[in-house]
């Protein structure tokens, strides 16, 4: 972009000096020439101001940032075009931004990292309450003033970068060293997006690093996806277990597990302790060193006014505090236990496995899920590896499995496959009638109720409705075709592992048809994820039969079995 310094913006807006750049918009100080004071001037990049709608979302989320108004909150002034630039006028904060910051110290003292997420919680739940979610919270975007004070910048503008539906993930932007699982999928983020960027910059803030920096830009995204992230105290000893349990909360996967608001982030941040265990051996350790500085300060008097008997008795007085602050320090560390990860396992061995490390279980409530099997345990609180009091409870919430499933298609197979099918599903097999129809061979399932496809809760049991073939009086249909029979017949298992490449949706539809003496029929159809096995499908040989498994309709096997 040409370089617009000297130039004046609307006859108002002076542009002095280029200050920053990022994704959107390069960011100058200015001066507004009407109020006579110092702005930050962001000016959007040439190739995104191209497109209208960008520059439409680009004001209207400009003008929904500019009526939050918060303490902490880089405010924005004003939005407008001069030409071919379109810009927004902002606060300008004298000083640096936190990522400088930890550019040029690593880490920060534990008081000014909880003290700077503290003032962002507080922001953020200002924004929130008026509707406005920021979605690219990291350390770039957080300002620090010359007297140390916190202000976040950008609101509104991340969102505008982002359109309705998006889900490329080479169109997110930013840094994806802070971004939140749902945005790395291309969700759609609310609120509890930006705790958990807040979280991620927080972590940085303690340990001198994001929760995860290693390998491209892919690979990070999925690590926040899928890897969960050390704990703050495992990079940097020393660390309150508070800490870790608030950063483990905000970084947390499950929605249900992060923290449900900036204003309950906040009063959990409030509540941690502000000083460091010296040489990482706890408040007790630290509360013994300070008080035997105080208790050598005192032999000294002690020596001056009382001689050899006052020097001897303080030593034992000075031993004996110590011996008891070292008994009480390590009887404390002894008592810190780490939550193991128990999600996933069955409620029995969860609880056995809690006790053994002299934790309480205690289950606080059921729900459905999708990716859990009923009776194991869905989530956890406290989370993983946070250390806690020995009898601490953990309260466990389990799985009821998936509330729905879909009905198989079930036509042109005979009974008792369709119902091994139905039972394979987490159904049952219902009532069995027979009807006449033209289409389907005698002895096979015509139809089901309710039908293929719909979803219906698990368990429930599903009618089959047995084909008679055609009527009697209806000419011109195919000739009565009865299922083998068992005479000269025998069995063979087929078995299927579903391709790592098929289904572009993170799942394949796996259809099995069969074609022998009584023609092409269909036997199984299904949905499966790559790498998943098929339930195993029995195949009834009287003559050649030839089995093609087709995955997304296209033939990727053929399997042929002879009498």
């Amino acid at each position: 972009m040409t370089s617009v310094v000297g130039q004046v913006l609307n006859d108002r807006y002076e542009v002095l000096e280029r200050i920053g750049e990022g994704g959107m918009a390069t960011a100058y100080r200015g001066r507004d020439r009407v109020l006579g004071r110092i702005v930050a001037i962001k000016i959007m990049r040439p190739e995104l101001a191209a497109d209208d709608a960008f520059v439409a979302r680009f004001r209207r989320e400009a003008r929904a940032a500019a009526g939050v108004a918060h303490e902490h909150i880089a405010s924005v002034y004003d939005t407008g075009s001069d030409g071919n630039l379109h810009y927004i006028v902002m606060e300008y904060v004298e000083g640096e931004s936190l990522k400088e910051r930890l550019r040029r110290e690593g880490s920060l003292p534990l008081d000014e990292a909880l003290r700077i997420a503290s003032e962002t919680a507080e922001a953020l739940a200002a924004a929130h309450a008026a509707g406005v979610v920021h979605r690219d919270i990291k350390p770039q975007n957080i300002l620090l003033g010359h007297d140390g004070r916190a202000k976040v910048t950008d609101f509104g503008i991340a969102r505008a970068a982002s359109s309705p539906g998006q889900t490329d993930t080479s169109a997110i932007i930013g840094s994806v060293h802070y971004i939140s699982p749902e945005q790395a999928r291309g969700e759609a983020v609310g609120p509890q997006g930006d705790i958990y960027s807040l979280g991620a910059t927080l972590f940085h803030m303690l340990t001198g690093r994001p929760p995860f920096e290693d390998g491209d830009r892919l690979a990070i995204l999925h690590k926040h996806v899928y890897d969960r992230p050390r704990r703050p105290s495992a990079l940097r000893p020393g660390l309150p277990p508070e800490v870790d349990f608030v950063v483990g909360h905000c970084l947390a996967k499950d929605l249900s597990q992060r923290f449900a608001s900036a204003r309950e982030l906040s009063s959990h941040l409030a509540a941690c302790p502000r000083a460091e265990a010296v040489g990482g051996k706890g408040r007790l350790a630290r509360w013994r060193h300070s008080r035997f500085g105080r208790g050598a300060d005192a032999a000294g008097w002690w020596v001056r006014r009382r001689g050899v008997w006052g020097l001897a008795a303080t030593i034992a007085l000075v031993a004996t505090v110590a011996g008891v602050t070292q008994w009480a320090a390590a009887r404390g560390r002894a008592e810190m236990v780490p939550v193991p990860d128990v999600v996933g396992m069955s409620a029995g061995a969860a609880r056995t496995y809690l006790e053994e490390l002299e934790l309480e279980y205690r289950e606080v409530g059921s729900r459905p899920s999708e990716d859990v099997e009923a009776g194991a345990l869905l989530s956890q609180d406290p989370v993983a590896n946070l250390e806690v009091r020995a009898g601490t409870v953990v309260k466990v919430v389990l799985s009821e499995g998936p509330s729905h499933v879909v009905v198989p298609a079930v036509t042109q197979m005979s009974v008792a496959q369709a119902q091994r099918n139905l039972e394979a599903a987490g159904l049952t097999g219902g009532t069995v009638q027979e009807s006449y129809d033209a289409s389907v061979p005698r002895g096979y399932v015509a139809s089901t109720l309710p039908a293929a496809t719909a979803r219906v809760v698990r368990g429930t049991a599903v009618d089959l409705v047995v084909s008679l073939g055609p009527k009697p009086s209806e000419p011109g249909g195919p000739p009565p075709m009865a299922p083998p029979g068992p005479r000269g017949a025998r069995e063979e298992t087929l078995t299927y592992m579903v391709p790592a490449d098929a289904g572009a949706d993170g799942e394949a539809d796996v259809a099995i048809e069969i074609i022998d003496e009584n023609g092409r029929r269909r036997i199984y159809q299904g949905r499966h994820k790559p790498g998943e096995r098929i339930p195993p499908q029995k195949i009834r040989v009287t003559a050649k039969t030839k089995a093609r498994i087709l995955v997304d309709g296209k033939v990727r096997a053929e399997r042929e079995y002879l009498p």
